[in-house]
């Protein structure tokens, strides 16, 4: 059996970081107060589906204990445990989303229950019922039988019609705290004899976003020999660790470049995803930030490098080079004017490029002018050149030389994924197979004009 299936709650005391659910429900039990519908709200894996049919063992117990908790010892608290019990009802309404499913239900509630005390209906992911199907459980929920009791359970609240909301009695369950996840999984590891470092439980717990379900799936996933490394755990999830996201942070304060862009090379060859190190180092960044506020620290910077790779991020998958968003994020947030430029010369905004002392001496035509303008939706850019003799053929022939002449790697590789295709007097037009790359040589606003040797 699956761990999160053995360790599943089996009562209110067991449900882990919904206090202010269970002490509510708690009180309408013993105090017989209970409403016949109830909206269970929240991400998944944080406990609505097991406290339903805790509700559904304390309707139907025949020995309640301290007036509130299941035995989970009498004939009804056995059958609910071994699904057996047929006056609980679970519909996935993922797959029975239909009119002709609630018309059946419609049907059915009105027999009194045949082993149990009460009828329960759960209804989980119920935010999948058709249109018409909401309709036809309106006035059920509105005027349910007395031995009926309804819970609807769903991970998208806003999708759920107001005329349901506003007969059922509404719960928002929270994300479980990484504190209350790592404890729980500490009292797993005591009971399954797991030797289990504390920081790979920590880890464990942070990639599951607040779900104890894909916690103890986790955690059953990284068990190895009844044991849990951290940097296995790292290895497995294909994480970089809090030691390379720390370098990497402190490249970044340092104002070191060539360290940071090395870093997210290291983290590409070896395979790791960067997507997953972007969320993982904006992780990083919050709790940066907030300790920052909490001891009165500046942290305007580091909201600024939030702010940077929050857009990277979004970037990576989409970029026909994943790390590029990545490597442009981290010159932004090194302010590096370096990528903005090449070689200065006297002449304001302007940059010559010489030429390599290693090329033969080529006859070419003087001044050719590039100069950035703004990129248009068809991924297309103009560049204007001052020497209105140069054809496109002598443009396209010496292309790769006019690119070798870019001594900053940044923006030669920019311009190395466009293609001269049009020249139209002092206008040349170019295409890029990758939009990104066009949009960071048109933000880089200092490059004015490239200045190029004789051509030919």
């Amino acid at each position: 059996m699956s761990l999160y299936l053995k360790y599943r709650p089996q009562n209110f005391k067991t449900i882990v970081g919904q206090d202010h659910i269970t002490s509510t429900l708690t009180n309408a039990i013993k105090y017989d107060s209970l409403t016949h519908a109830y909206l269970f709200c929240g991400p998944r894996g944080t406990g609505k589906t097991s406290l339903a049919r805790i509700i559904a063992k304390s309707l139907n117990c025949t020995n309640l204990q301290e007036q509130t908790e299941p035995c989970d010892e009498c004939e009804n608290c056995k059958a609910i445990l071994k699904g057996r019990l047929v006056d609980l009802i679970e519909i996935d309404a993922a797959s029975n989303r239909g009119i002709d499913e609630i018309r059946e239900l419609r049907e059915k509630i009105l027999f009194a229950p045949t082993q149990g005390k009460r009828k329960i209906y759960i209804i989980d992911e119920v935010h999948m019922l058709t249109k018409e199907a909401f309709n036809a459980l309106l006035k059920t929920l509105e005027e349910p039988p007395s031995h009926a009791y309804f819970i609807l359970a769903t991970t998208e609240a806003h999708k759920i019609p107001e005329t349901i909301i506003s007969r059922c009695q509404q719960f928002n369950f929270k994300r479980i705290t990484t504190d209350s996840i790592v404890k729980r999984l500490e009292e797993i590891a005591v009971e399954e004899k797991v030797q289990a470092e504390p920081d790979a439980l920590k880890l464990i717990a942070k990639m599951a976003s607040g779900g104890l379900r894909d916690a103890i799936g986790l955690f059953e996933q990284m068990n190895m020999d009844s044991s849990i490394i951290y940097q296995e755990v790292v290895n497995n999830l294909g994480l970089a660790g809090h030691l390379l996201i720390e370098s990497f942070f402190k490249a970044l304060s340092e104002k070191d470049i060539q360290g940071a862009i090395q870093l997210i090379g290291k983290i590409n060859a070896q395979g790791q995803n960067l997507h997953q190190f972007c969320g993982e180092f904006i992780s990083y960044l919050r709790e940066q930030m907030l300790l920052g506020v909490s001891e009165k620290k500046e942290v305007e910077s580091i909201i600024q490098i939030i702010d940077i790779f929050s857009e990277a991020k979004q970037q990576v998958n989409q970029a026909l080079i994943p790390q590029l968003p990545l490597e442009i994020a981290a010159i932004k947030a090194c302010g590096y004017e370096g990528a903005e430029r090449t070689v200065t010369k006297s002449t304001t905004d302007t940059a010559e490029v010489q030429k390599p002392s290693t090329e033969k001496s080529v006859e070419e035509p003087e001044n050719v002018q590039v100069r950035e303008v703004v990129i248009e939706k068809i991924e297309t850019e103009a560049v204007s050149i001052s020497n209105s003799e140069l054809t496109l053929e002598e443009i396209k022939k010496n292309w790769q030389r006019i690119l070798e002449n870019i001594e900053t790697p940044f923006i030669r590789m920019s311009f190395s994924d466009g293609e001269p295709v049009k020249l139209e007097g002092n206008e040349l037009y170019m295409t890029f197979k990758s939009s990104t790359l066009m949009e960071f040589l048109r933000q880089n606003k200092n490059i004015k004009f490239i200045f190029f040797d004789r051509l030919i």
